[in-house]
């Protein structure tokens, strides 16, 4: 059997539809942003992308970024600094990706008071919330959908129980996991901007994009010639969003892929709760994308390692923080110190086949006895 690739929440392979649009797009080298034939085509690309993705999602303003890391620090740290008068307070949670964790603790460091609210089994405790509506809040950011556990986090509730406390309070929305993946808008969330992006659906690296309800003049944090309205400057990565037009065209009007996940999602938790040695993490609201296990006795870096000597990838948790020596996420989703060192996430994508999950759980089980007995 061919390679098979069980790390989608990382980043995910090109599809033909985007590869192709890939090809089309080369042509275009001329500059967005300059005044001939050649930088208005390519500008034309952007701006149908643009709209696609504003349909897509209801909003009124997009702007692109290099990353969903860029969007979300645009997000929190012009966000917050624009909002100030509303109060000095942020609402986040201890799970949240570290492009927003990161902010967080800058913008502790510039005075604000950021509350993380808990998210135990993943779980958004709502009198917790409560509790931290006792002093204006300017911001809240919480993630759609958690990319260690899966976790589908209430962030319209959150939203309508903040809104009606704090009606100038901005809602933003981590959806880089969710994006393409679960249907929703910005009005859906109660959000005044959600961050995404492309390599995580099957486009190219390079490209993500904060999307907001409804224009807001944030102060850019990457200064330059001003484009995307002076709120990122830099030049345009043509193909790159022309890859991610290509993926919005191709995986939103696939009415079955979300069902196909959810069966493929439902199967190989079955399968891994036979497996011995295996426990799995499950929060009460998971997406069919991401199941988080722990083997318990064995550290994750040596499965891994085991497991991609077969030719199967899957991964101990964010890419992002891969060297952290376990993850804080999954501490604050309550797991022990065993449960941490031997934590593996299994994140899929629309490509994967019942076949490869089937031969997956027969890896790992072979792969636990192997090691078990090697000791």
């Amino acid at each position: 059997m061919p390679n098979i690739y069980l790390d989608n929440a990382a980043t995910t392979p090109l599809i033909p539809e985007v590869e192709e649009r890939i090809r089309e797009a080369l042509s275009l080298y001329g500059n967005p942003s300059s005044l001939h034939t050649l930088g208005f085509e390519a500008e034309k690309v952007i701006s149908r992308v643009r709209e696609s993705l504003a349909r897509l999602l209801g909003a009124g303003q997009v702007v692109f970024t290099a990353s969903g890391s860029e969007a979300n620090n645009l997000a929190l740290l012009s966000g917050a600094e624009k909002n100030r008068r509303a109060g000095n307070r942020i609402i986040t949670t201890n799970s949240e990706h570290p492009s927003v964790l990161e902010c967080c603790r800058e913008l502790e460091r510039r005075g604000f008071e950021v509350v993380y609210l808990s998210t135990r089994e993943g779980r958004i405790d709502m009198d917790e919330l409560e509790a931290s509506l006792d002093a204006p809040v300017c911001l809240v950011s919480v993630m759609h959908t958690n990319n260690e556990t899966g976790a589908i986090y209430p962030v319209a509730e959150i939203s309508k129980r903040v809104k009606k406390r704090y009606p100038r309070a901005l809602i933003h929305s981590d959806c880089v996991q969710a994006f393409l993946k679960d249907s929703f808008t910005l009005s859906g969330l109660g959000a005044d901007m959600v961050s995404v992006s492309a390599h995580k659906v099957h486009a190219l690296k390079g490209v993500g994009a904060l999307a907001l309800l409804k224009p807001i003049p944030l102060a850019p944090v990457i200064f330059g010639g001003g484009q995307e309205k002076g709120m990122r400057s830099g030049t345009e990565n043509t193909v790159g969003i022309a890859s991610l037009g290509a993926s919005i065209e191709s995986l939103a009007k696939d009415r079955e892929r979300t069902q196909r996940l959810s069966a493929l999602s439902d199967r190989l938790v079955t399968l891994l709760s036979e497996v011995d040695g295996v426990t799995l993490n499950l929060p009460e609201r998971k997406s069919p994308t991401v199941t988080n296990l722990s083997v318990k006795g064995i550290r994750s870096e040596t499965l891994l390692h085991s497991l991609s000597a077969r030719g199967i990838f899957v991964s101990s948790g964010s890419a992002c923080s891969s060297k952290a020596k376990t993850s804080s996420v999954l501490e604050a989703f309550g797991l022990d110190k065993s449960g941490l060192e031997g934590a593996v996430r299994v994140s899929l994508s629309g490509l994967n086949t019942e076949e490869e999950i089937e031969a997956f759980a027969t890896a790992l089980k072979e792969e636990i006895q192997r090691l078990k007995g090697n000791r």
